[in-house]
């Protein structure tokens, strides 16, 4: 019978368009049947293909061809169809004026197409101006979105105010619902209606006149779309009130808040049944029992924070949502360690301490259940992704708090540094230190997810295939959903039906993803690997001369963990603003700004051989530029080492930073206070006592050293000086293709560019990737330092092939064989972009690219390359700290190499692209080809150049950091 329902609603539709309609009237059916010329919809579902696929910059191509189009031809519903997927873009790269730009415009053209519509009478506004209208809020829901993203309430609420919304009438709803009766009675429906329609087909009297035509359209259309129309009606009005929740929550408003809150689930609860059970429905409502909780737990009322979440954990179980039950499970974790904070009784506050516990390792198991699935097409990325770090976060600092707590008593008097633990306290340190672990593995996938990543080296095609069909289904289906589809109102599928396709697709893509991980073991270990136990990090990382640091910063207190093979101990640092703090700090005193180089042309600052930055600079001349850094440099080393001293001792370091940590030099630490008039060879740097590499996580090391592949013949690759101007006189070579288009070339990088601008730089300084005044800056020195390895390499019997200029390209390192290279040397621009790592990558040639590339090497395109098992040196990166995240810009471009083959990562943390850099590459090739192991070869080239008065300053010698594995 459901059968039936189904094909006397595609019947109804076909008659609707066909009998009721005279000829040239132009009103729109559907959207897709209006929007003339199939060119323009053909380009924008290329462009949605490859934004699905994570490949913005082709898609912009194809999206802003297709808006072009629908523009020329009047199509305004593909042109608002193109603009929302262009805001979509946008919002991804974090560029959120253009999408504000594109999701106001889709708004006014939905706007404009409801009003028209509905001027036409009740056909045409029965089968389109709901659509329009719907839309039209959905497009306001989102610039609501990206203002509250920005930090603007205000304006924030300006837009969700500007939504036409009404608060569902649950009583006439569930009236529409139950007209139809059992499911024959709801055929007979369909049929009788059927029949009036032909009747008007045939010019009956009884049913020819224009009003009676519009009746029966309209209770058509009511009976084919009423189910879904209720619940995009539910939607709009919950999206509203959630929007206005948030944004009264941002401004501390919580009783505002938490009565938006509360109207979301009086219209979620009330609402139709089917409605009631829909995806979108049941996630709003499980959300706005969370936010109730987070109300109550501002507020100071712990133990009523506690019920709500709990309620609305057991809500989003009810209603098969794991991805919203695991915020009600931190929050009652963060709320009973509130409560034992304020308990007097120290049995009762121990008891709640131990619940807290509990909590949050329900929440983890909830979060790893997820990613051992998919996400499903309707659920928000940013919704679920932007918080997980937090859980894992919390959940370390509880339970160090609880090491640190049974500890307490245990340390003899005037111990220097924390005692070793064991015990209940090492038991409790060694679960924090695997929830730290299982973070970092978690933060690199949500990183992979929030950017749609396509990970396609070592997965079977036929898989990777089926899992992109299954993906766009799903997308297609969400949007039928939602309202925003491209074929409007087909009424092929009920929303049940659409929920059953998505639910059975999930499952599909599950079984998928299984079998991609059992075809594909470094897939597997990427997307599902476990964090190893300490005992497992103390046999399978550490040996009897290497110590680990591992941080892990909070908002309100960080913790340092130290293990070797015999002790482990936790320490309490300062909260994380306090250690960016000193970490920003350091860069300024290391970086002095006579010595900084922009990445753009219009303000570059000195080249190889001349300048501040070639000869040490006035800056660096003076004692106390030097006692101004020792300072800085000591700060810091008492912050986040010192408190480990007394278990490393001279041991290699190997450091899983955090945050703004990764952009630290760890080796130019100071470790004691400097006698006055010191000079910088003079300072007693940690480098000086201790070897140090670091790693995305001790876990990762030891992924590598099993999956670490046969080197190659010991030759070496060298990129370097590639043309990154038209104009440039190498870029004309007769074989090269012509420059690409604008919005190709710039896209990737041009966010990453202007978030690295010059630290120190004033804002007319800032550089502008899409002009001709901030044409990214040639880097000459890296041509000499080519050579130099070149020459090296020569010398000590070893081959090595050099790339530069057009050669030193994004085709070349993708195309040919890179598995016979045991070096790969990168002298480029890398750009580690802190505020959005998505964009970190390298540049390469930006002229003379074919099809398809943009000459930026992203993070996710270095992740299906195939190298041997190669050393990676990457020269002349580029990073800023002013909006620093958690360190994804340098993880995640070294662990995109090390999952491509790369043992071991050596990264710039500064450019210095003049003499000191060749010289300081070419004592660590010397010693590398001499044998010496990457950390031992680096540890002495710059200690060779600090002991050189020319160079002592650790501007110099200090800028390479060495990532992964140091065997």
């Amino acid at each position: 019978m459901r059968y039936a329902i189904k094909g006397l609603r595609r019947v109804l539709v076909w008659l609707l368009i066909m009998c009721v309609w005279p000829a040239g009237a132009g009103a729109v059916v559907a959207p897709a049947r209006q929007s003339p010329g199939g060119g323009a919809a053909a380009e924008r579902e290329r462009g949605r293909a490859l934004l699905r696929r994570g490949r913005a910059a082709e898609a912009l191509v194809h999206l802003e061809r297709a808006l072009q189009l629908f523009v020329q031809e009047g199509g305004q519903p593909g042109a608002a169809l193109t603009r929302d997927l262009l805001g979509e873009l946008y919002e991804r790269q974090g560029r959120y004026d253009l999408a504000l730009e594109h999701y106001e415009g889709a708004h006014q053209i939905f706007a404009e197409l409801a009003a028209r519509d509905e001027r036409r009478g009740a056909l045409a506004g029965a089968l389109s101006a709901r659509w329009a209208a719907y839309n039209a809020n959905l497009m306001l829901a989102k610039v609501g979105q990206m203002h509250f993203r920005r930090g603007d309430a205000a304006r924030a609420r300006q837009a969700f105010s500007r939504m036409q919304v009404r608060k569902p009438d649950n009583e006439l709803l569930k009236a529409a619902e139950s007209r139809g009766g059992s499911v024959e009675s709801k055929v007979g429906r369909l049929k009788g209606l059927g029949g009036r329609l032909r009747g008007l087909g045939g010019g009956r009297p009884s049913t020819s006149t224009p009003g009676a035509a519009a009746d029966v359209a309209a209770d058509a259309a009511n009976t084919v779309n009423a189910p879904i129309n209720a619940y995009r009606e539910t939607v709009i009005y919950t999206a509203h009130e959630l929007g206005l929740g948030r944004v009264s929550y941002l401004e501390g408003q919580l009783d505002a808040a938490g009565k938006h809150f509360e109207n979301v689930l009086a219209a979620t609860l009330g609402s139709l049944p089917v409605v009631g059970k829909l995806g979108q429905t049941r996630r709003y409502r499980t959300a706005a029992r969370t936010a109730l909780g987070d109300i109550a737990h501002a507020q100071g009322r712990f133990a009523d924070a506690v019920k709500l979440y709990a309620e609305a954990e057991r809500g989003a179980r009810s209603d098969e949502r794991l991805d919203l039950a695991w915020p009600a499970q931190r929050g009652t974790g963060r709320s009973l360690w509130a409560q034992a904070a304020r308990e007097p009784d120290a049995q009762k506050a121990a008891k709640l301490r131990e619940d807290s516990a509990a909590a949050y390792r329900g929440a983890i198991a909830t979060v790893e259940t997820i990613r051992q699935g998919s996400l499903r097409a309707d659920e928000s990325r940013t919704t679920f992704l932007a918080t997980t770090e937090e859980v894992f976060e919390e959940a370390a600092g509880v339970l160090a708090e609880m090491a640190l707590a049974a500890q307490a008593g245990d340390a003899p008097s005037g111990a220097s540094g924390p005692p070793p633990l064991a015990g209940r306290a090492l038991e409790y340190a060694a679960e924090a230190l695997s929830v730290v672990e299982q973070g970092r593995a978690r933060s690199l996938l949500d990183l992979l997810r929030e950017t749609n990543a396509e990970i396609t080296e070592g997965v079977p095609a036929d898989l990777l295939e089926r899992k992109r069909e299954n993906q766009s289904r799903q997308e297609e289906l969400a949007a039928r959903l939602t309202g925003l589809n491209p074929g409007g109102e087909s009424g092929a599928q009920s929303p049940e039906e659409l929920e059953a396709e998505l639910a059975r697709l999930e499952a599909e893509l599950e079984s998928i993803e299984n079998q991609i991980r059992s075809a594909s073991p470094r897939y597997a270990a990427l997307t599902s690997a476990r964090p190893l136990a300490l005992a497992d990090i103390r046999q399978q990382v550490l040996d009897e001369g290497t110590a680990l640091l591992e941080y892990s910063l909070g908002d309100e207190r960080s913790y340092l963990f130290a293990v070797t093979r015999e002790a482990a101990t936790v320490s309490r640092l300062p909260a994380r603003a306090e250690v960016e703090g000193l970490a920003v700090e350091l860069r300024r005193r290391l970086i002095p700004s006579s010595s900084r180089r922009a990445l753009t042309g219009m303000v570059a600052r000195g080249v190889v051989g001349g300048g501040a930055a070639a000869g040490g600079g006035s800056e660096y001349a003076s004692p106390s530029a030097a006692a101004a850094y020792a300072a800085a440099a000591h700060a810091l080393y008492r912050a986040v080492v010192e408190p480990a001293a007394p278990v490393f001792k001279q041991s290699r370091l190997l450091v899983v930073a955090d945050g703004a940590l990764n952009y630290v030099p760890f080796h130019a630490l100071v470790t004691a206070a400097a006698p006055a008039g010191s000079d910088y060879s003079g300072l007693p740097y940690l480098l000086k006592t201790n070897e140090s590499v670091l790693a995305p996580s001790a876990s990762v090391v030891a992924a590598i050293r099993q999956q670490r592949a046969a080197g190659g013949a010991g030759d070496l690759l060298v990129v370097a000086d590639p043309v990154f101007e038209p104009g440039d006189a190498r870029g004309a070579r007769a074989d090269a293709a012509p420059p690409p288009e604008n919005a190709t070339r710039g896209l990737s990088f041009e966010s990453a560019v202007s978030d690295l601008a010059d630290e120190g730089a004033g804002p007319d300084e800032r550089p502008s990737a899409g002009g001709a005044a901030g044409a990214l800056a040639r880097l000459p020195g890296t041509r000499e330092e080519a050579q130099q390895i070149a020459r090296l390499a020569a010398a000590g019997g070893r081959k090595a092939e050099v790339w530069l200029d057009l050669d030193a390209s994004e085709q070349n390192v993708e195309g040919r064989d890179l598995r016979q290279y045991r070096v790969l040397h990168f002298a480029t621009h890398g750009l580690l972009n802190a505020e959005r790592p998505q964009f970190t990558g390298l540049v390469l040639s930006l002229v003379g690219n074919r099809e398809g590339a943009d000459g930026f090497l992203r993070t996710d395109e270095i992740f299906n390359l195939r190298l041997g098992s190669p050393l990676v040196m990457l020269s002349a990166c580029e990073t800023g700290l002013g909006r620093e995240k958690r360190g994804e810009g340098v993880i995640g471009l070294t662990r995109a190499f090390m999952y491509a083959g790369a043992p071991t990562v050596g990264v710039s943390l500064w450019s210095v692209a003049d003499r000191s850099t060749a010289e300081l590459m070419a004592d660590f090739y010397k010693n590398l080809l001499g044998g010496a192991a990457p950390p031992a070869a680096m540890r002495a080239a710059r200690a060779r150049m600090l002991a050189d008065k020319r160079y002592s300053a650790p501007f110099h010698w200090a800028p390479f950091v060495l990532v992964g594995d140091w065997r």
